[in-house]
């Protein structure tokens, strides 16, 4: 799940400031966001690619 950070926070010894985005399991991104210190972020979907050329 990814979690945008609200607070700063410490995760296998890497400080992040708020506003980073990381990914974590589901367990343990649920811990952060009931404590206050992340909210999920949705996933950008990937573009669809559009097929320029037309079928006639």
């Amino acid at each position: 799940m990814q979690l945008e950070l609200l607070k700063p926070h410490t995760h296998t010894g890497i400080a992040y400031p708020p506003g980073a985005v990381i990914a974590l399991d589901d367990d343990l991104a649920q811990w952060l966001v009931d404590a206050g210190i992340a909210r999920t972020v949705q996933p950008i979907p990937k573009p669809i690619p559009r097929n320029e050329e037309k079928t006639k």
